[in-house]
């Protein structure tokens, strides 16, 4: 070869084409060279600044955690892209907000920092902000005192900066009195019930009409198919409640926990908005008097005064600045006032102080439960190796291992995952992971070797099917008793529709209901008022609902229940108005406003990312979660 490679390069041609080709790759790889050091890492532009992909890489990592935390399973591809996108909308709010917040010069004192890291009890000792405790609990969650100061310090200055933004907003009228028509109206109904059960006995067939019937209804008489099982499962939720998570840990997840969903201080409060100062006077003083709330509702409605409610309102959430500091530097239970408004005066009491965010004890049991599930799940991927191989030798399941984890149960079940004497079969776990069982089972054959197979929640299982029991109908004589039961409850369901339709055509012919239930000794119930999405009246299903908001006065309808037939005739309609129901319109107003100013605060930083024109780049970020 290496002389044939000799006789070539002899030729001055031959040696042309090698020195292009030498020059080739030579220039090649000197522009890949270049290419490489050139690549940029930014992920995206805000207003010409990059963003570095590091940052948004570390919000991801971070959601992942955080699912792990809760429990969730590895996420396929689609469910990393959506994590993957979250952490970067994140990333790019807060970049837009800094980006505003240098340009107003919105500046957060240190002050208002070691406030709030000394209301973080995760860093407290006897209810007093520990250096030493603040700085273990950082370190255990890989960060440190200047990177949770940047943290809070950046949430800080986002509350300043969208706090004014969303705080002068307000649900019109023009919006709520339609909304508050729409729930708030009442539907009243009379009604006429027709039992199955009261309807009377008919005489018992021969047993030919019963054999006929027997042979016209085989589901009520077949048996399904069974299959008898055993079955082994290997599961974290199981294993999860004998698992001992250290307290470290758990004051870690505490920490975690606060850090990403800080408490808020909250006021319920009554207040009465006033249009001058003598009325707001008087009408303080007859409340400092020990009025009721119903008593001052009433005469603020003599001195042209509205009074509204609002139950645990954040400060941003008051509408009127002035009022809203008042209200959080108030006693609760002590009327305070006349506090000037933009249009007139206010009058108020606090009756209740609160924290927005979970219950602290409800929140450590579920950090815990979290915690246990995850050493359960670290000792299961331990454990699933073992299995594997055990059952890979061909071992019994009743002959497993007993260092595995693994939890045993044998029994006979159908397709639905119920045993043959009608109840649910005691399968270990959750309902995905009995589904999941059942499925396997109805699957498998008889004598087929038991295989590892994956379930829901991290958790596997391997079963044998012992026995295929089929489906078959029972014998007439054996099951006579059950089939004369049947034939008689169909008997006298046809006899209450019967009168049940009866009674509905009438209705339609114009004759009124208490005159018809009357000549046939029904009896005609008043229905309690009825709202679309209130709470159902005893014996009122939501389907009825539905029916009767799509009457008019008088007309009937006929509804089949669970017990027999029920006739209603809708008999009046209630449209209540906001003075009637100062409260609840109020509690509408409140949780109109607060969606509202949710949506101009999305808008905002809407507006912020196209003026500082955001670009991102999609291929880097799908670098993240491929």
């Amino acid at each position: 070869m290496l002389v044939w490679v000799r006789k070539v390069m002899s030729n001055w041609m031959a040696r042309g084409f090698f020195i292009l080709l030498i020059a080739v790759f030579v220039l090649w790889g000197i522009s890949n060279v270049f290419t490489l050091t050139g690549s940029s890492t930014a992920v995206a532009r805000v207003a010409g600044k990059p963003v570095d992909v590091s940052v948004v890489q570390a919000a991801y990592q971070s959601a992942l955690n955080q699912a792990a935390q809760n429990g969730q399973t590895q996420p396929d591809a689609a469910t990393r892209q959506q994590i993957a996108e979250q952490a970067l909308a994140q990333v790019l709010r807060q970049q837009v907000l800094a980006q505003e917040a240098g340009q107003l010069g919105i500046a957060v004192p240190d002050a208002a920092i070691r406030q709030m890291m000394g209301q973080i009890p995760a860093f407290q000792t006897n209810g007093v902000f520990d250096k030493a405790k603040f700085a273990q609990v950082l370190q255990q969650n890989n960060s440190s005192p200047d990177q949770f100061i940047a943290d809070v310090r950046r949430d800080l200055s986002s509350r300043q900066l969208l706090g004014p933004v969303m705080a002068g907003v307000a649900a019109p009228d023009a919006l709520i009195k339609p909304l508050f028509s729409a729930l708030a109206e009442q539907r009243f109904a009379s009604t006429v019930q027709i039992p199955v059960a009261t309807q009377p006995l008919p005489a018992t067939p021969d047993d030919a009409t019963l054999q006929r019937f027997w042979r016209n209804h085989p589901d009520q008489f077949t048996a399904p198919e069974y299959r008898k099982i055993k079955l082994v499962v290997l599961s974290p939720v199981l294993l999860a409640q004998s698992e001992q998570v250290p307290q470290a840990d758990v004051d870690a997840a505490m920490a975690r926990a606060a850090g990403t969903a800080p408490s808020l201080p909250e006021r319920s409060v009554q207040v009465l908005s006033v249009g001058d100062l003598a009325s707001s006077s008087r009408l303080e003083a007859a409340w400092k008097k020990g009025k009721s709330w119903s008593e001052i509702q009433a005469m603020a409605k003599s001195f042209g005064a509205s009074a509204v409610e609002l139950s645990s309102a954040t400060q941003t959430q008051i509408p009127n600045p002035n009022l809203a500091a008042a209200v959080f530097a108030a006693e609760p239970g002590k009327v305070v006032g006349p506090v000037a408004g933009d249009t007139g005066m206010y009058v108020f009491k606090v009756t209740q102080t609160g924290q927005s965010g979970p219950d602290q004890a409800a929140l450590r049991a579920q950090v815990v439960q979290q915690l246990q599930l995850q050493k359960a799940q670290a000792d299961v991927a331990q454990d699933v190796d073992g299995l594997q191989d055990a059952l890979a030798g061909q071992t019994p399941l009743d002959q497993l291992p007993g260092n595995l984890g693994l939890t045993a149960a044998e029994g006979t079940l159908d397709a639905s995952g119920d045993t043959p004497d009608g109840t649910p079969a005691p399968v270990p776990g959750g309902e995905d992971l009995k589904d999941a069982i059942v499925k396997a089972a109805f699957a498998a054959h008889q004598g087929d070797p038991a295989q590892l197979t994956n379930g829901p929640d991290g958790s596997y299982f391997a079963l044998t099917v012992e026995q295929v029991i089929p489906p078959a109908l029972a014998p007439f004589a054996q099951v006579r008793n059950k089939v004369v039961a049947a034939w008689v409850a169909d008997q006298q369901t046809r006899e209450a529709e019967q009168k049940a339709a009866d009674l509905f055509y009438a209705l339609q012919q114009g004759q009124k209901l208490d005159a018809l239930a009357a000549a046939k000794h029904y009896s005609v119930t008043a229905i309690p008022a009825v709202t679309r999405n209130g709470q159902l009246p005893a014996g009122v299903d939501q389907q009825f609902v539905n029916v009767l908001f799509s009457l008019k006065p008088g007309q009937a309808t006929m509804q089949q229940t669970a017990t027999g037939f029920t006739v209603a005739v809708l008999s009046k309609v209630v449209d209540p108005t906001p003075d009637q129901d100062p409260t609840d319109y109020a509690q509408l107003t409140q949780a109109m406003t607060k969606l509202l100013q949710e949506d101009i605060g999305e808008s905002f930083l809407d507006g912020l990312q196209q003026r500082d024109k955001v670009q991102v780049n999609q291929k880097l970020l799908s670098q993240l979660y491929q």
